[in-house]
């Protein structure tokens, strides 16, 4: 049974702890006017007050962070992950969206909205050939214009520069999620998958990381680099290897016996559930269709985000969202 990758989880942890890295690599001019002798603000309080309400999936990460910028004011950066294979067609949209929110509420902070799409196939987004690039939200309608435009860093530019990544990492902590990420989405088996694994933690100490970041870049990478439940104790085996050979723990023992009970736990509910199965899926998807029918019914054509959402939902949230269906006046009220 695999393990699912982490992504969400990975790419909060990295920001939060390589924040000036990030902008260092990523986007070296806005990192260049900002003054860093002021600490960077996470503002978790006002990002949640921002996204209340609005329709989210797992496969999105955001920041809100505030910074001094050189000329002595305040700009707020809301820093949008995409972590997922493609841009779906919502991507501009929910762009602007956020940027109107922030406007609305704090109208006189100066902001920067940019994006990060972590997928190979970024649909539509083959343009977007340097570390940089833009996109836009824009419609005209009977002359009534508008045309907000963001910047967005596509990762997958980076996949043919690799080696300088690797060169890179001994300077900027951030290279090596970025490795991560990219050898999370390389084509290859499980086997393979498994080795990049090894070989990312293993040159933690040659890229001369310092001790106190290195169980936090772990974590990055066993997050990204999940691996199939039979490949796990050959990953565990190779990490005390290491661990023996550069006399540092990556893994606490606490955290070694909680992974054995998970994977036993795993296991056996494995098992029990693939009796169930096959009732269950039935079920579900039976609520799943309904859904749907009803959803159509009430506000037309359904959207792509909210077709994904039901795809992935288990029956006891779709029943949640029947039931919201009822007296909802928004198709986004009822994904809350």
């Amino acid at each position: 049974m695999a393990r699912r990758a982490d992504y969400d989880s990975a790419w909060k942890d990295a920001l939060s702890a390589y924040f000036p890295e990030f902008l260092g690599m990523l986007h070296p001019c806005v990192h260049a006017r900002i003054d860093w002798t002021h600490m960077p603000k996470f503002l978790d309080k006002e990002l949640q007050a921002l996204i209340r309400g609005t329709v989210r999936g797992r496969l999105l990460v955001d920041k809100l962070v505030s910074v001094r910028l050189l000329d002595g004011q305040e700009a707020w950066l809301l820093i949008h992950v995409e972590v997922q294979a493609r841009c779906d067609s919502e991507f501009t949209r929910r762009m602007f969206d956020y940027h109107v929110r922030l406007k609305s509420n704090y109208p006189e902070s100066r902001l920067l909205n940019m994006a990060v799409l972590t997928g190979r196939n970024s649909h539509g987004l083959d343009r977007l050939q340097a570390g940089v690039g833009a996109m836009c939200y824009a419609y005209d309608e009977a002359g009534c214009e508008l045309r907000f435009t963001f910047p967005v860093i596509r990762l997958e530019w980076w996949r043919s520069r690799m080696a300088e990544l690797r060169e890179l990492a001994e300077n900027n902590l951030f290279a090596v999620v970025v490795l991560a990420q990219l050898e999370a989405t390389a084509n290859g088996h499980a086997r393979d998958r498994l080795l990049r694994k090894i070989e990312l933690v293993r040159h933690l100490e040659q890229w001369k990381v310092p001790r106190d970041n290195r169980r936090t870049l772990f974590r990055v990478i066993d997050a990204m680099l999940y691996l199939p439940e039979e490949l796990e104790p050959e990953f565990d085996a190779a990490i005390t290897t290491i661990e023996e050979e550069q006399k540092m723990a990556y893994v606490t023992s606490i955290e070694r016996v909680r992974s054995k009970q998970a994977r036993a736990e795993g296991l056996k509910e494995g098992l029990e559930r693939g009796r169930e199965q096959g009732f269950e899926q039935g079920q579900r998807q039976g609520t799943a269709k309904s859904l749907t029918t009803l959803v159509m019914a009430k506000f037309g054509a359904l959207p792509d985000w909210a077709q994904v959402r039901i795809n992935e939902a288990d029956e006891a949230s779709l029943q949640k969202w029947m039931l919201r269906l009822l007296d909802a006046e928004r198709i986004e009220d009822v994904f809350i």
